[in-house]
């Protein structure tokens, strides 16, 4: 998705180039993190046997130890960017809080501590909420979601001892004057407060809710609805990539020596290594960006998606609202192109399936920690962006295409036309859904100058030079 911005992130250097043409740097220094942990999980069996550091047990089990993965590749990815931006601009980076160099500690202090407990406050709020929807099955104790729950506790106690600190320190040194007024923890002791002044009458008591608390609640929806949802596709994604970086360098050249192995095999090695290799780092990109949203990285939210067709088209796209629609059933699964009898075949589309995928794959890279559906959170115009608006939907879609249409055709010839109609609207289903995305994303972003100046060096969506 070619958002996100903040009012930082569109300043020009000297040179006139945009803060975010280089965000790709922390996004390649998360990618290459993520086959490091990968590479070391295999190596010290990790997911069997826990974390330890310097003799130390960090985690005993295997959930844990994926969290710990995903907070290994944050930190990369977060350190990278603070030095970046650091670099980038020197003098800016440090800027220190008003009260601070008046030496008024009190009322520094008491800011931080409101600002603080108000941020405590949002986040049990947040959990309850987790806790008693139904979607998440905390109650019955389903097991999707586990890994979810698991999170939040750390995060939970994590926040509750090293919040304050936290507070202190970024209010001190990251001063920003307009933080407040968009900021989470503040738009939920408004809420907090709105019962007050309802009972009370007291228009003191009852907060005035303008545009900017409209977007902070937006922004909030964006990472109620996507965080849970990346964390357990990575969760289910990383065994995966662990096993097969065994196989690479296990098992696979003794086959090959013995000549054992064969193209059937090749194919199919072809297509499950590739999907873990990209979408374990696909996903593990995009969590930081949902997670964190700090002064220090400068990834705030600058506007959400205003549009109830822009959120219906984004959200459909995604669990639980993707099978209520029957996606799963109207189009063939990507696998389903491995059951072709010419090996050949197989090979050249699940290859232009890999090529695509790695397109898109790129375009969560280029965004760095600034990824997230919905939102503005920077204009990237570097890497795949540089020539189409949309690569990341554009080469999803041909990807689909490559394995799903094969497949369409192969049950046409061996199921029935029936069966390969119904497929093939499933199809053309989800392409248009993603082009309806592209349009809406479009019109949301238009309310930034910096995207129409980007649209004016970029002029093709999806296409280079033809559409």
């Amino acid at each position: 998705m070619n958002t996100q911005t903040s009012t930082a992130g569109i300043r020009q250097t000297k040179s006139g180039a945009w803060i975010t043409d280089k965000a790709w740097i922390c996004g390649v220094v998360g990618a290459i993190t993520v086959l490091l942990c990968a590479m070391a999980y295999n190596r010290f069996d990790i997911l069997n046997k826990g974390l330890f550091v310097f003799g130390q047990q960090l985690t005993s089990n295997r959930t844990d130890s994926i969290l710990a993965a995903l907070f290994i590749i944050t930190a990369a990815m977060l350190i990278t960017e603070m030095v970046r931006l650091w670099l980038w601009d020197r003098e800016g980076f440090i800027s220190i809080d008003p009260d601070l160099r008046a030496r008024n500690l009190g009322a520094f202090f008491t800011k931080s501590l409101l600002n603080y407990l108000l941020y405590l406050a949002a986040l049990w709020v947040v959990l309850e909420f987790y806790h008693t929807a139904n979607e998440y099955g905390f109650r019955m104790n389903a097991n999707y979601y586990q890994g979810w729950f698991r999170f939040t506790e750390m995060v939970w106690s994590a926040y509750l001892w090293a919040g304050l600190p936290y507070v202190l320190l970024t209010r001190a040194v990251r001063y920003d004057p307009k933080a407040d007024s968009r900021d989470t923890g503040w738009f939920l002791g408004k809420l907090l407060r709105y019962p007050l002044g309802k009972v009370s009458g007291s228009p003191q008591l009852c907060p005035q809710f303008g545009p900017d608390d409209a977007k902070i609640a937006r922004a909030l929806i964006v990472k109620l609805f996507f965080t849970p949802l990346m964390t357990v596709f990575f969760i289910g994604q990383f065994p995966h990539l662990v096993s097969n970086v065994g196989y690479v360098f296990g098992s696979l050249p003794a086959s090959i020596a013995n000549g054992t192995y064969t193209h059937r095999v090749f194919n199919s090695d072809f297509f499950n290594i590739s999907i873990a290799f990209i979408f374990s780092i696909d996903v593990a990109l995009a969590w930081c960006g949902y997670v964190i949203s700090s002064r220090w990285v400068d990834n705030q939210t600058a506007s959400a998606e205003p549009t109830m067709l822009g959120w219906v088209v984004c959200l459909i796209c995604y669990p639980p609202f993707q099978q209520a629609l029957g996606w799963y059933y109207s189009a063939p699964g990507e696998r389903d192109v491995l059951r072709f009898d010419n090996q050949w075949i197989i090979t050249v589309f699940t290859g232009m399936m890999v090529c695509s995928y790695i397109v898109y794959m790129s375009a969560t890279l280029w965004f760095g920690v600034r990824f997230s559906n919905l939102t503005n959170r920077g204009i990237i115009r570097k890497g795949p962006f540089a020539f189409v608006r949309h690569p990341a939907y554009a080469s999803k879609n041909f990807a689909w295409w490559c394995v799903m249409f094969p497949a369409i055709l192969y049950n046409a010839t061996h199921t029935g036309i029936e069966l390969a109609a119904m497929q093939t609207f499933g199809l053309c289903l989800m392409t248009f859904v993603y082009y309806q995305r592209a349009l809406t994303e479009e019109r949301h972003l238009r309310l930034d100058p910096v995207y129409l100046e980007y649209c004016e060096q970029v002029k093709y969506r999806f296409i280079p030079r033809v559409f």
